[in-house]
């Protein structure tokens, strides 16, 4: 991700194309005169709130990177902060937890809107990576959360690869989050950014150098696993997560920097298991490099596993964390049978079954997607004994995200990777 500067956004996408990390493209130059003048905007009248940006586009047009950029040029005095939007919600249910957990002014209020002050009290700008709602404990927060935010003065610029009436499109309950989708198009303009071409791709060819991030020899994987610990040894390492949670995992320290792991470990055991979000931005946030063994064919109703190796590979790629996998089958063969059911989904027409919130709750595979509201119990899906497999947005939203993912697993084999500056 481009690297801290007060220099301005115009000056810096020039110095990029000037050192050809960029190449000329017509949309996103168009994109960034859009994003100077917010800055512009932001800094001349302080009083008034300028709107922001939601972007959307396809994988790999350049949304994620040009946001970095806006983001990392914007003057000092103009508090922002940027993040995966996992890593966002995480925090935001974080201080929901705490705020329930506490006997404080909390007790007689709705959390939410404090909790939107206080952010815009620590960043007058949102930048977000990934903008997307496929839990319904999300979902139903969104509007008084940001609404509070915006009302503060906040501004938000947010990446996604849905447009905004596509947001958490067939979720469960979906018409209570129909509001905020009317408040986000209110308060940020909507721009799609055109191409079909992948720049990721296009970077890892034209940077001259690669590393190998896909395997289908073990004994290769292995060979690279070993060339990457050198003198150092795999031991179990604790990795501190959040509200006293710990993930343990087979890492070694980097030579260079004793402070990021090498990580080993596998498919079984990092996405079919209790784990999520939280655990994967600590796991991210502390490796430099994780190797994935065991990855394989997906089946239709493995649909939680997809999602969690897709999450684990959006925060690696948010962290600059390279993931290096070991698969049975090849990229396109292990989401075969997702990505044709997703396409045959799209393509035949909606039945009227509705799902819904109810007592009781459900299981979710996200840690933080469970919360009380009153005497009702709000999860991903609000059915007892089912998750976001069973349907609703956790399908809409796959086939996007597995294509991302793999877009982001090609750069990763660049050898620019985690040095965009």
């Amino acid at each position: 991700m481009p690297s801290a500067t007060t220099t301005s956004l115009q000056h810096a996408y020039q110095a990029l194309l000037g050192r050809g990390r960029l190449s000329q493209n017509g949309s996103q130059a168009a994109l960034i005169n859009r994003l100077s003048t917010i800055q512009t905007d932001l800094v001349s009248d302080v009083a008034s709130t300028p709107h922001g940006l939601y972007i959307h586009g396809s994988v790999g047009t350049g949304k994620s990177y040009l946001a970095s950029l806006f983001t990392s040029t914007l003057p000092s005095q103009v508090t922002r902060r940027r993040a995966h939007f996992h890593e966002f919600m995480l925090d935001v249910h974080s201080r929901l937890h705490k705020a329930r957990s506490s006997s404080s002014r909390y007790d007689s209020a709705d959390p939410l809107p404090i909790i939107g002050r206080q952010i815009h009290k620590e960043s007058r700008v949102l930048c977000f990576d990934e903008f997307q709602v496929t839990d319904i404990a999300d979902a139903m927060i969104l509007q008084r959360l940001m609404g509070a935010f915006w009302a503060a003065g906040g501004v938000m610029v947010a990446t996604s690869n849905r447009a905004p009436e596509k947001l958490y499109e067939d979720g469960l309950n979906r018409d209570l989050f129909l509001p905020f989708i009317a408040m986000l198009k209110h308060r940020c303009e909507t721009w799609p950014l055109g191409g079909m071409q992948d720049y990721r791709m296009l970077a890892t060819e034209a940077s001259g150098q690669s590393q190998k991030v896909f395997f289908t020899d073990p004994t290769e994987f292995h060979s690279s696993l070993e060339a990457a610990v050198g003198s150092q040894r795999l031991e179990p390492h604790e990795i501190e997560v959040m509200m006293g949670r710990k993930l343990v995992v087979a890492a070694a320290p980097i030579e260079s920097d004793k402070n990021s792991l090498i990580v080993s470990s596998t498919v079984t055991q990092l996405c079919e298991g209790k784990l999520g979000a939280a655990d994967y931005h600590a796991l991210c946030r502390r490796s430099k490099v994780i190797y994935l063994e065991g990855l394989r064919r997906f089946r239709l109703f493995e649909l939680d596993f997809v999602r969690r190796f897709i999450t684990l590979i959006d925060l690696a790629y948010e962290s600059g964390t390279r993931v290096i996998i070991s698969s049975e089958a090849t990229i396109d063969e292990a989401f075969a049978e997702i990505v044709e059911a997703e396409q045959q989904r799209m393509q035949r027409k909606q039945g009227g079954l509705k799902m819904s919130v109810k007592k009781g709750g459900g299981s979710s595979s996200s840690m933080m997607s469970t919360f009380v509201s009153g005497d009702t119990e709000w999860s991903a899906t609000g059915l007892a004994e089912a998750s976001l497999a069973t349907g609703g947005a956790g399908e809409t939203d796959v086939g996007f995200a597995i294509g991302r993912a793999v877009s982001r697993l090609h750069e990763m084999g660049s050898g620019m990777y985690g040095q965009m500056d």
